[in-house]
């Protein structure tokens, strides 16, 4: 059972930051040995090389300061590409704080030049993911430092996967006591359905929402290779 996983090319080794460098951790590399992965760097991908001058995203989209270059149209036409070229996936794990990855803590500002802080945001590859894939898991490797978030993540892909490969009656006999306590009305419909595709979508559905502690701990026994499931004392 391996996920099928969109990964920021950086935190799989490859050397495409601004800065030259990578950022791969070691879950992430973990990780990628138990999926099948797609790998994506959005700045390399709308023409820029490594290394590269700093973007920013701003109110008016996204935007390179010391070349007063317009970047938004160019990553929204990626976005939608590469986007609308996927099969089917089961999770997205970005680069946190990046101008076109981050799923959090990105750094926005209020004018173009970067000189008038906002707040923190995400990047604009991750805003059309989201908006894309609504129920699909995406996070970065910096809200998975988080024990809580990690072991949620990894269900959701995993669980995704045996769906897919397994089917509707084999991933229910596992998930249907946690689908009661997180939605009663989609388990009941979901104990009825032969579809594995809508049986998928209304999984998903389901495990947007967190289920607790206890609940994630058990499931993760049943569905996640033991080596990714490092204890919270140890997260790599």
């Amino acid at each position: 059972m391996r996920p099928k996983i969109v990964f920021s090319s950086c935190l799989t080794g490859e050397a495409v930051r601004y800065d030259g460098g990578s950022a791969e951790t070691p879950f992430t590399l973990k990780l990628l040995n138990f999926s099948e992965p797609v790998k994506v760097c959005p700045e390399v991908g709308i023409g820029f090389g490594v290394p590269r001058e700093k973007v920013i995203v701003w109110e008016g989209g996204l935007h390179q300061p010391s070349t007063s270059l317009d970047l938004t149209q160019k990553m929204e036409e990626l976005s939608r590409s590469f986007l609308g070229s996927l099969k089917e996936v089961d999770g997205f794990l970005l680069k946190s704080k990046s101008p076109s990855c981050g799923v959090s803590r990105t750094k926005t500002y209020k004018d173009k030049e970067g000189k008038v802080f906002k707040g923190f945001g995400r990047g604009m590859f991750a805003r059309a993911v989201l908006e894309a894939f609504p129920y699909l898991p995406v996070e970065d490797e910096l809200r998975l430092s988080r024990y809580h978030l990690r072991l949620h993540f990894l269900i959701r892909v995993f669980g995704s996967a045996l769906i897919r490969e397994e089917g509707p009656e084999v991933a229910h006999d596992i998930f249907s006591d946690a689908l009661r306590v997180l939605s009663p009305g989609l388990e009941k419909r979901m104990r009825r359905e032969k579809s594995g595709k809508t049986y998928r979508e209304l999984f998903l559905r389901a495990f947007s929402r967190r289920p607790p502690l206890s609940l994630l701990l058990e499931l993760a026994g049943k569905v996640v290779p033991q080596e990714l499931l490092y204890p919270p004392d140890r997260l790599p």
